[in-house]
């Protein structure tokens, strides 16, 4: 590998410069992505309804109950609450499958996929960072294409990478995050993969500094093989990258000459439709 390739990796992350040939429309830290942006104004509104009316019935009951307890006669106290009570879960009843009905015929476009799945592995790993005070630098490119391969895989790949890139970052280190597109008719200078028949592909770049020389050293003392478990470590990667190839993706590690620094770059194939998916159903 030359040596020019890791440098040109460009200037939007501190520790590293990823490539900044077309510049990625960011998704701003403080925007919220929910599922009512992908809704129709009057489903949206529908399901609003249906929940304060839940609600209210649910406030009927209890001053139901609780203003029967000052009735004298036991008997009609019974009667009245269980006939309340009744008349309450028929319709609630209606109202979950007027819910259901509304989940069934609302489709809701999937999208920006990668970026939460990403942000819910970090906050699984938030102790771990925290431990080694690591700081997190992202950058997402908005309205990505969506990654045609299955959400549970895609969080084990970042999950995997990510604790690789803790495991190798020093205390009071950084780690980068870049998520953007590409289009494969612009790199018509890189070789052709599988990806590039189909016009495209996510990149997702992870970089981090890993001060191997200091890893030696204290490994060195602690009576641990550095080299030993650096290559179980890099056991890790291997998974990741079998099940990246699986899905018809790559997956690249550059490292500088010192090898102080470190750089994956995933490219994954994206999808050529919408996906849509449905909110589940009360059963």
């Amino acid at each position: 590998m030359e040596d020019n390739t890791f440098e040109t990796q460009a200037q939007d992350i501190p520790l590293f410069s990823f490539p900044n040939e077309t510049e990625p429309k960011p998704l701003e830290s403080e925007e919220r992505i929910t599922h009512e942006e992908n809704t129709s104004f009057s489903s949206f509104f529908m399901i609003q309804l249906v929940h304060s009316i839940k609600r209210t019935l649910a406030s009927i009951k209890n001053l139901t109950l609780l203003s029967m307890e000052k009735f004298d006669d036991e008997q009609f106290r019974k009667y009245s609450y269980n006939t309340v009570t009744e008349d309450i879960k028929k319709i609630d009843s209606v109202l979950n499958s007027l819910l259901n009905y509304i989940n069934i015929n609302t489709p809701i476009v999937k999208s920006n996929t990668a970026h939460l799945l990403l942000e819910g592995i970090l906050e699984a790993n938030e102790k771990q960072l925290q431990d080694k005070q690591i700081k997190i630098v992202k950058r997402f490119e908005k309205d990505l294409p969506e990654i045609c391969i299955h959400d549970e895989q895609m969080k084990f790949i970042f999950d995997s990478i990510l604790q690789y890139a803790i495991l190798s970052t020093p205390p009071n280190g950084t780690i980068g995050f870049l998520i953007r597109s590409h289009d494969f008719q612009k790199r018509t200078a890189e070789p052709k993969t599988s990806t590039e028949n189909k016009g495209g592909f996510v990149e997702v770049a992870v970089g981090f500094a890993a001060d191997h020389r200091t890893m030696v050293q204290s490994e060195s003392l602690s009576g641990i093989a550095a080299i030993q478990k650096e290559e179980t470590m890099s056991l890790i990667l291997q998974l990741v990258k079998e099940i990246v190839e699986k899905n018809r993706g790559s997956m690249t590690i550059e490292a500088d000459k010192k090898r102080t620094k470190t750089l994956i770059t995933l490219r994954l194939p994206v999808e050529r439709r919408k996906l849509v998916y449905y909110e589940p159903i009360t059963i």
